[in-house]
Order: structure tokens, then sequence, then C-alpha cells
């Protein structure tokens, strides 16, 4: 199951991004690390920018932290 944080649900708003992008990203990544505290980062480009979608596992949730496009995958 994919769960979105609060945090999460305000930036899909504050950034005009759709829940459905974040969860092609999450389905089909291009890209995917590890990072700090148990986190991990999935990127997918769409045009000409790519979505980061930062989030953590927990059990078989994935919870979904934020997301925002970027011009490069860093």
């Amino acid at each position: 199951m994919i769960i979105f944080t609060q945090h999460a649900l305000l930036k899909l708003k504050q950034r005009n991004i759709s829940k459905t992008l974040v969860l092609q990203t999450l389905n089909q990544p291009e890209q995917i690390s590890p990072t700090r505290q148990n986190r991990f980062v999935a990127f997918k480009k769409f045009g000409k920018l790519h979505l980061k979608v930062i989030f953590r596992k927990e059990n078989k949730n994935i919870i979904v932290i934020t997301q925002h496009l970027v011009e490069k995958i860093i």
C-alpha cells in the first residue's frame, strides 16, 4: 500500500503535481537510491523534468514523504 503523509499531500497541491505521476514514479522508477534515515529517492522523467519522490518503507507499505520536479538527477 502507498500512503501519503500530510506533508506530501500539501506539497502535491502547492507544486501542482498529480498523485498519478507519483504512483507511476514509484511503480516504474528510472532510478532508485537509498538516502539517509532509511529513506529512498525515486526518479522518473516526465517531459523535460524528472519527478523526485522521497519515501520510506514500513513493513509492506511505502510512505511518501515529499515529491518535487527537478531538472537533473543528482
